[in-house]
């Protein structure tokens, strides 16, 4: 059902990544430093998911003291809920443009058009975020906790449906931990030998399973050519020596075992 509500707008998603793909590209060597910070590789982590941590963690809190002070009447929430709300706020704008920089390398169809989807309410919760926030520093604590409890509500949704972005498609994880492969029962041609040069990575496919071969002599190695990382393709990558390095964030790959 999620992916049916998202294709729809699939022109969409696809424009905004081209768009973020045009912008990294025009930066040059700068925009990769940018893009790697900004998916998390000094971090050897999604930094993305580390910041909707703090979103989600610091909303729960922010909402537990509006809860005390609304419906227990415990006096002197006010200014921790404000504090927190305002951390919240600030993460979910370094999710935003984390997240947005992720969007750029999904593969096109559902994983792309559930990743657009779980952006854009994202987008809308931070939005109540922000009145939530300001509405309190104005004095409002009451306008503010309910602001943030819709927010709440909206993050959640968008939570689940990045929640299944990940779990389903592998998404900033494992791409290959999700396969939809074809796995031979034996030796299966998939390319003549003759079209296959020395010592540069060839896609192949093997029926909807893509490939890719790097021929060392008589020996021929084969990898999925899927980057497990973000979905790089291995083909279009550089052989250093008897690694592949994918060409979309420099992913090491040894040919004899992957």
């Amino acid at each position: 059902m999620l992916e049916r509500t998202a294709r729809p707008l699939a022109g969409l998603w696809n424009g905004i990544a081209s768009v973020m793909d045009a912008i990294y590209r025009g930066l040059g060597t700068p925009g990769r430093y940018l893009q790697d910070f900004l998916n998390g590789v000094w971090l050897g982590h999604s930094l993305h998911a580390v910041l909707v941590d703090v979103v989600v963690g610091g909303a729960t809190a922010a909402l537990l003291l509006d809860v005390l002070r609304v419906v227990f009447g415990v006096d002197g929430m006010e200014i921790g809920a404000t504090w927190i709300t305002g951390l919240v706020l600030l993460s979910a704008l370094g999710a935003f443009i984390s997240g947005l920089t992720d969007f750029k390398d999904t593969a096109l169809g559902d994983e792309r058009n559930l990743a657009g989807l779980h952006g854009v309410i994202n987008i809308v919760g931070t939005v109540f975020l922000a009145i939530s926030f300001f509405a309190r520093l104005g004095g409002g604590h009451d306008a503010g906790f309910w602001m943030l409890l819709v927010a709440y509500l909206v993050l959640s949704v968008g939570a689940f449906i990045g929640g299944h972005v990940v779990f389903k498609h592998g998404v900033m994880i494992n791409h290959n931990d999700f396969p939809r492969a074809k796995r031979a029962k034996e030796f299966t041609a998939v390319l003549p030998a003759a079209e296959l040069p020395d010592g540069q990575p060839t896609g192949a496919m093997l029926g909807a399973t893509a490939l890719v071969l790097v021929r060392r002599g008589d020996v021929v190695h084969a990898l999925r050519e899927t980057c497990g990382h973000a979905g790089g393709p291995l083909s279009q990558g550089e052989l250093r020596g008897d690694v592949l390095v994918c060409p979309w964030h420099y992913s090491h790959f040894r040919l004899s075992d992957g």
